[in-house]
C-alpha cells in the first residue's frame, strides 16, 4: 500500500508539473500537432464544434494549445488514478486519424458532475488533439456510478474532425463494473469501433492503465 501511495503521490505532481510545462511545449507546434498550418486546423474544428447550446456537448471549448495529452491535475484524495490512451484511426481501422479533435468528460468519486461554481460537466472533462500518429491519452481518475443509481461506470467522449462535425462515440466503460448491462454489452463498439469496455489494470507504478482505439 505504501509504494501505491507514494506512485500516487508521483503521478499527481507530475500532473501539475506536465500540466504548468505544457504551453511550453506546445509553442514547439511541430512536435504536438500533426500539421503545419495549425490555425488553418484549429479554425476548422471549431466550425465543426456543436454551439454552446448544444446541450452535453463541449468540443467548442478547446484550448488553442490543445495536445495529445491531457492531463487533470488531481488531488490525493480526489479518487483512483488512472491514464486512458489510445490510437484514432480512420474508416479503415488501420490508418492513424491526424488532428481529431476529442472531448471527454465523467463524474468524480461521488458520481457527480458540476457542482457549485463549475463546469455543467464538473472539472474531470478535457481535450486532445491527435498527432500524426493518430495518438491520444488522458490522465484523471476513474469516475463513480451516478447516486443511488444502477448506471455504470462512465467516460463520455465526443469526436470532432476537420471534415466532420462532433458526435457522440461510445462511453469508456470498465470491466468488472457490475453495473455493464446486457444491452451495453450488445452494443459496444457500434458508434467509434474496437471495444470501449476497457480493463484497467496497475503496473508497478501503482496507477491504472487501460487503452480504448477508436474508429472514425
Amino acid at each position: 500500500m505504501t509504494n501505491i501511495n507514494i506512485s500516487r503521490r508521483g503521478f499527481i505532481k507530475g500532473g501539475v508539473t506536465a500540466a504548468a510545462a505544457l504551453p511550453l511545449l506546445i509553442n514547439c507546434r511541430g512536435a504536438v500537432l500533426a500539421d503545419e498550418h495549425v490555425d488553418g486546423i484549429l479554425a476548422k474544428l471549431r466550425r465543426n464544434a456543436q454551439s454552446r447550446g448544444t446541450a452535453a456537448m463541449g468540443a467548442i471549448d478547446f484550448p488553442d494549445n490543445v495536445g495529445w495529452r491531457s492531463i487533470i491535475p488531481i488531488n490525493i484524495d480526489d479518487g483512483e488514478p488512472m491514464i486512458i490512451s489510445g490510437t484514432v484511426f480512420g474508416k479503415d481501422g488501420k490508418t492513424p486519424a491526424a488532428n481529431t479533435l476529442i472531448y471527454y468528460y465523467h463524474t468524480d468519486k461521488f458520481g457527480i458532475y458540476g457542482r457549485s461554481g463549475q463546469h455543467t460537466h464538473g472539472r474531470f472533462r478535457g481535450w486532445m488533439l491527435t498527432d500524426a500518429k493518430g495518438r491520444y491519452e488522458f490522465s484523471s481518475i476513474r469516475p463513480a456510478s451516478y447516486p443511488n443509481s444502477r448506471q455504470s461506470q462512465h467516460v463520455h467522449m465526443t469526436i470532432t474532425t476537420v471534415n466532420s462535425r462532433e458526435d457522440w462515440i461510445d462511453s469508456i466503460l470498465f470491466e468488472g463494473d457490475n453495473f455493464i448491462s446486457a444491452r451495453e454489452r450488445e452494443t459496444a463498439g457500434h458508434r467509434g469501433g474496437f471495444h470501449p469496455i476497457v480493463m484497467l489494470e496497475k503496473g508497478a507504478s501503482g496507477i491504472a492503465r487501460a487503452v480504448r482505439d477508436i474508429r472514425l
